[in-house]
């Protein structure tokens, strides 16, 4: 059995407020019934879910009493402009917090209310003694990759294909719910944004090739960095051709499967002057200064569908 340190109080970090895009917003925890109710609400407008998929008002309510986190980015008129919802358990001996959820207004996008969440969420699970956050996301949506990888700082711990299964969501076209699998850690400051280099001749594995590419195959050879190419705006591509998506979809699946399998660490999101968007993978040193192998399969792992 692992001991763990009592967690500390659930009022332990204070509601703050901010300037967004010219407006003041108060981040605090989801705590009245038409908190959770307009919670309900933003999770339909968000993701386009049905009631089987909408995590409840009465959920997000009592995760406090455990540990967990609900808590909503305001407006100066008391408007939901955002949420981050999630549970605390223990993952690999430590304790650690699953953050399920965080969806932001249409209207509220781009003006740093994520952040803003992911900053709350960050300093609440640290004052309660919990180390690790951790998450999932879609490897072919760029600008979250962008934001967890570059801006927040988070690593990729796991690729794993299908996660959620089949959804309602009109968001993912039918598509298999494949999800990257990121650890933050809560301790010390936030990371400074992370800025790659973006004209550097590496090998791409991609699964629409262009003529002016350094081009590689999974299997063909081993390079100490390469680059794994995403389209730039996946739910642009989903409504024009689903099958080209679900070309997107196996090739990255294949690549991020290979790498990691090989010890590939993903070190962030390159954008390239054209618009296109790569990971950028990178092979560790071993202790005798080569190039570390690995054969280790990617870990699967069980979650309820969000």
């Amino acid at each position: 059995m692992v001991d763990h340190p009592p967690l500390a109080p659930v009022s332990d970090t204070p509601p703050f407020t901010r300037t967004a895009g010219g407006a003041t917003v108060c981040v605090r925890p989801l705590t009245s019934v038409e908190d959770g109710r307009a919670c309900v609400e933003l999770q339909r407008h968000v993701w386009g879910w049905d009631q089987a998929d909408v995590v409840p008002a009465t959920l997000l309510h009592v995760v406090e009493f455990v540990g967990g986190l609900a808590a909503g980015a305001f407006d100066q008129h008391g408007a939901l402009l955002g949420f981050v919802f999630g549970i605390s358990g223990v993952r690999d001996g430590h304790l650690a917090h699953w953050s399920h959820m965080l969806g932001v207004r249409e209207s509220a996008r781009n003006i740093g209310v994520g952040r803003m969440l992911k900053e709350y969420q960050r300093n609440t699970l640290a004052a309660r003694g919990i180390t690790r956050i951790y998450w999932s996301f879609d490897p072919l949506m760029a600008k979250n990759a962008y934001f967890n990888l570059n801006r927040l700082g988070a690593k990729v711990v796991e690729y794993v294909p299908d996660m959620y299964g089949t959804t309602e969501s009109p968001l993912h076209y039918g598509l298999a719910t494949d999800r990257l699998v990121v650890c933050l850690e809560t301790g010390g400051r936030a990371s400074a944004p992370l800025n790659l280099p973006t004209h550097d001749r590496l090998p791409i594995m991609t699964a629409f090739p262009r003529l002016s590419d350094v081009t590689m195959s999974v299997g063909d050879r081993n390079p100490e960095t390469a680059l794994i190419e995403i389209p730039a705006d996946v739910l642009e591509v989903m409504s024009r051709s689903p099958a080209t998506a679900h070309t997107w979809r196996l090739a990255v699946r294949d690549h991020f499967q290979w790498a990691m399998a090989r010890g590939y660490a993903i070190s962030g999101v390159q954008v390239n002057a054209d618009g296109r968007f790569f990971y950028r993978v990178t092979r560790p040193l071993s202790d005798e200064g080569e190039i570390a192998t690995s054969t280790a399969p990617t870990r699967a792992v069980h979650a309820t569908p969000a």
